[in-house]
């Protein structure tokens, strides 16, 4: 006679893989965070009270069950510091409820949808983290969840982490000083470093100079700023453009290129004898910098965050 029948017998070994799935998820989540110290990059989930806080987000609409890319919530309303940015559990306090979770999927039980606020095209758990964590230690790609929207003035997404947070806190803040949101909508001036908006700030400013030694009377920030987008940086972005200066860097934007074209513009015409226009000054920066050797100096320095606009 057996002396556990097989029922008793399953039960023991779904326990037992449970178990293993967590302290394996465990382990994951601890070279996680060394990878994320390495690269100087934050692994940790978005505080959602922090994102609505910074960049004045409002709420719009129920949208109902959707289906939603698990890589595509980036953080949470109350158990950010609970899982890694890949929903890797940080605490041994979560064993019990996630191993319940995981001997369900084992099951093949079905679950109630997950709960996420969506800002932008990034979303933020309300309720389910432990069924997102589980989810994606086996590989799920995609979670039913009832999603609510949230309107945002700046754009959020999946590669959003704590220090593009911060980016996009001094965006919204420049657009609102210059009100290019309100005149020029979409405007499309992202930076991808810490910095740059007082720059581009620093060039409205002299530009509004600039207009009213021209016209002889005071220019609003505003007036500035839109003679500043359409006669400045729009032709300069589109020499950008068109010299396909982009595909080399894909990491940086237009913005980004802006001003370090600006800020390199008279010495790359003194190496070259001549004043460059745009389409010169930006070909001229794109024959320096896409050589192999600044390709690899560029690599070094994302790697130990030494990129700088100054």
């Amino acid at each position: 006679m057996a002396l556990f029948d097989d029922k008793t017998t399953r039960r023991a070994q779904k326990a037992h893989q449970a178990d293993d799935d967590f302290s394996l998820a465990r382990q994951k989540a601890f070279w996680d965070e060394i990878k994320g110290f390495i690269r100087r990059k934050s692994t940790r989930l978005l505080p959602f009270d922090e994102v609505k806080n910074k960049l004045e987000v409002c709420f719009t609409k129920d949208c109902g069950i959707q289906t939603v890319p698990i890589d595509s919530i980036v953080g949470s309303e109350g158990r950010y510091r609970s899982f890694t940015r890949h929903f890797l559990p940080l605490d041994d306090d979560l064993r019990d409820r996630w191993k319940k979770v995981d001997q369900a999927h084992h099951s093949r039980q079905s679950f109630p949808p997950v709960e996420l606020y969506k800002v932008g095209d990034a979303y933020f758990v309300k309720d389910g983290h432990h069924r997102i964590s589980v989810a994606k230690t086996r590989g799920v790609r995609h979670i039913e969840a009832i999603v609510y929207d949230y309107e945002c003035d700046v754009p959020l997404d999946k590669e959003t982490d704590l220090e593009k947070l911060t980016i996009q806190e001094t965006y919204l803040q420049f657009l609102k000083d210059t009100e290019l949101r309100k005149n020029r909508p979409n405007p499309g001036l992202q930076l991808t470093l810490l910095g740059g908006y007082p720059i581009l700030l620093e060039h409205i400013q002299a530009h509004k100079y600039y207009l009213e030694d021209l016209e002889g009377k005071e220019v609003s920030l505003a007036d500035a700023a839109c003679s500043w987008y359409d006669k400045v940086y729009t032709p300069l972005a589109g020499a950008i453009r068109k010299n396909r200066i982009m595909k080399e860097f894909p990491h940086r934007t237009e913005t980004d290129f802006y001003i370090w074209v600006i800020k390199n513009r008279g010495k790359l015409s003194e190496q070259y004898g001549q004043e460059l226009d745009d389409d010169g000054v930006v070909e001229a920066f794109s024959r320096k910098y896409t050589r192999p050797f600044w390709k690899i100096i560029g690599a070094f320095r994302r790697i130990f965050g030494l990129v700088r606009y100054r």
